[in-house]
This record gives structure tokens, sequence and C-alpha cells, in this order.
């Protein structure tokens, strides 16, 4: 990642992202689950949760001097996709992608991680 990758004012995982780090991760847990964990885990990091919408599968959160929606939607059986969307106002300031980073290392932690983008993880 470079000194441009850094200065990024918005960040938007997806699957087919050039940066495997910013790719879609896919769990084995349920939308629910991922979602109140994620809430207690934002709020433990000293971060605000400003809504939640189970129905739509959205969390949005904020930091300080950027904000991020996390989308959790259930694609089968055994894989729910997590996208975030980072935003910061300033040009320099916090890594955004270290923050994408952060949250998918600790969901892998918690929850068996099933594929990265269009990959699948081996068991």
């Amino acid at each position: 990642m470079g000194l441009l990758d850094k200065l990024q004012t918005h960040i938007e995982t997806k699957d087919t992202h050039k940066n495997e780090s910013l790719q879609t991760r896919y769990y084995a847990a349920s939308p629910n689950a991922i979602i109140q964990w994620l809430e207690e885990l934002i709020q433990s990091k000293g971060q605000s949760v400003r809504r939640i919408d189970t129905n739509r599968g959205e969390l949005s959160f904020i930091g300080e001097g950027w904000d991020g929606l996390v989308t959790i939607v259930q694609v089968d059986g055994g894989r729910t996709a997590v996208d975030f969307t980072l935003n910061r106002e300033q040009r320099l300031g916090v890594d955004l992608a270290q923050i994408v980073s952060h949250y998918y290392e600790a969901l892998s932690q918690q929850f068996p991680l099933r594929a990265i983008g269009n990959k699948t993880v081996e068991r």
C-alpha cells in the first residue's frame, strides 16, 4: 500500500478490490450475531454506534475524525458477507485501510472465515 492509498478520504471493500486486504470477507455466522458482536467491539474501542438496522444488515459508527458503515448480508446458508465503507473529512489522519484490517482480523478470530473476495479459504 503506497502513500497515496494512505491519503484517501474514502475507502470501500468489495469482492474484486485490487488490494486483497480490502476484499469482502465471508464468515460462518448469522448476520445478527455479527452485528451484535461488532456493536460491542466498536463500543469497547471508544467509538460510537450511530445506528443499527438489522433489516438492512447495516451498522453505522463513528471514530475520531472518521465515520463508517458496515454492511452484513447472509449470502447462503453458511456464509455471511461483511463489507466496510469508511470516510474521513481531512486528507491527513488515521489510515482507513488499517481500521478495516483491524476489524476483519478481529472478526476472523471470533467467527470462522469462509472466503476472501472470490477465493474460498481452506478450513
